[in-house]
Parts: structure tokens; sequence; C-alpha cells
């Protein structure tokens, strides 16, 4: 995750890591993390400061990247008169494959993703998590992803049906919690029976008013947020 030359080039954007030691991605994590959007799907962050940002990407962000080989990424809106330069790119938003800790993770890691408001219904997201996928199955050999949001949250259910992911419906989300349900998608091609990666085979008999999967609070996958 240190590599300041690292980047995953799409069309329109430019994918790398974000810098603990850079005054920008700390203050764009901050204002990531407290939109409207965000918070709504999220709850209230903790990443208010970028101090508290700068922890955040030394810790969590640094140590996910060293046990599985990705975790989050940064994506930027390509400068048109220097679509290659990474410093004149315009951060918009965060692109995520995460598993936890064995023994309690799921098998195949979760796609998740958050876009600064006024960057929304563009595409972009779609755009960075496509790149990220086929980067990640080129170079590391990975093929199975899952998706794993709030079941309220349709907008990111919109972007894994666009990305041609399978709904299998609802699952509890054990890692999150004894009492959190979640939407789960599954990535073309992959089981359609979800206990092979760790999940429960059926949906809940009753399901209660699911929790929020709290990106910002969890050592394990960061599931979809807003698009």
């Amino acid at each position: 995750m240190s590599d300041p030359t690292f980047k995953i080039e799409t069309p329109r954007l430019l994918i790398s890591y974000l810098q603990p030691d850079l005054d920008s991605h700390c203050d764009f994590l901050v204002a990531l993390y407290n939109t409207p959007e965000f918070i709504a799907n999220n709850g209230k962050t903790s990443v208010t400061t970028r101090d508290i940002a700068r922890r955040q990407l030394e810790g969590r962000f640094r140590a996910e990247h060293a046990r599985n080989g990705y975790g989050t990424y940064l994506f930027s809106l390509r400068n048109p008169a220097n679509p290659d330069d990474l410093a004149s790119a315009t951060p918009i938003g965060t692109v995520s494959l995460m598993r936890g800790d064995e023994p309690g993770s799921y098998t195949a890691p979760d796609l998740g993703f958050a876009i600064l408001s006024e960057y929304m219904k563009k595409g972009f997201t779609k755009e960075a998590a496509q790149g990220l996928m086929e980067y990640v199955e080129r170079m590391q050999g990975v093929k199975d992803i899952l998706g794993l949001h709030d079941p309220a949250n349709k907008a990111s259910g919109a972007v894994f049906r666009s990305l041609g992911f399978v709904d299998v419906g609802l699952r509890q989300l054990l890692v999150f919690g004894p009492d959190v349900v979640g939407q789960v998608w599954i990535k073309k091609g992959m089981s359609e029976d979800v206990s092979v990666y760790g999940l429960p085979k059926e949906a809940p008999a009753t399901v209660a008013v699911p929790e929020k999967i709290v990106e910002v609070e969890v050592t394990d996958s960061v599931g979809a947020v807003a698009v």
C-alpha cells in the first residue's frame, strides 16, 4: 500500500493507494465519510478529523493490504490535460475488496464502494469496481467476489446488478454481529450455495429490521455504501 506510483487505469479513472502521509488523502476520507449519503447508509462515522483519518490509513487500511494483498483503494477522475498523472487527478471515491482475519472471515472477499455526492449516478462507481476486479483477477487470481449490503440500499444493489452479480437473497452476516441481516450477491460463475464461502446456506426464517453494515467500525468486510 506504500507505493505512491501504483495505479490501475480505466477510461476515466485512476485507482491508487490511499497515502496516509498526504494531507489531501486524509482530508478526502473525512469528506467522503461525512456525506449525507454515507451516513444514511452506514451511520455516523468516527472519522471526523485529518488525524483520525491518518490513523485509519496507517492502521487498519494498511493492515488489510498487508494481510490479503488487497483492501481499500482511492479512485480519482483523470485530469484531461494530463490523464496519466495521479497528482493532478481529482479524488472522488473509494473502492475496496475486503476479507477479515481467519478463521471467522468469509472465504471470498466482498466488494465495497463509496463516492462523493456530486459524482453519483455517472457510472464512476461501476467503472472503478470493474477495474479493480479485473486487476485482482489478472494479477492475483482472485475470481470469487461477494457483494454485501443493507437491503434498504437499493442503489448499491443496482451497481451489483449492473456488474453482472447474481442476487442470492438475504443472509445473516455473522461477521458483523449476530443480528445483522444483509443482501448477498455473488459474482457470475460462483456457486449459489453460499455456504461454501462461509455464509449461511439459507435465508433467515424471520427477518427483523436489519442492522446497518458500518464500514468504519468493523475490521472485516465493508460491504457496499452510497453510489
